[in-house]
């Protein structure tokens, strides 16, 4: 992941949050459940990007 990507992504989840929190504050429910989802999206796919470099970088490390 490049750092655009990266940049791009924090910055697309902290919108999220942000209405999300606003659907929440305003209980209205079914737009915070739409929220929540893309929310939820977002971090399992930041997730398995650091899982999967951690296994990368595990599987390359030199034995000494």
């Amino acid at each position: 992941m490049t750092k655009g990507q990266f940049l791009l992504m924090a910055v697309v989840c902290a919108f999220e949050t942000y209405f999300f929190n606003d659907a929440i504050f305003s209980q209205d429910y079914l737009i915070a459940v739409f929220w929540g989802i893309l929310l939820l999206r977002n971090l399992q796919r930041a997730y398995l990007i650091t899982q999967f470099t951690k296994n990368v970088f595990d599987t390359t490390k030199r034995k000494d």
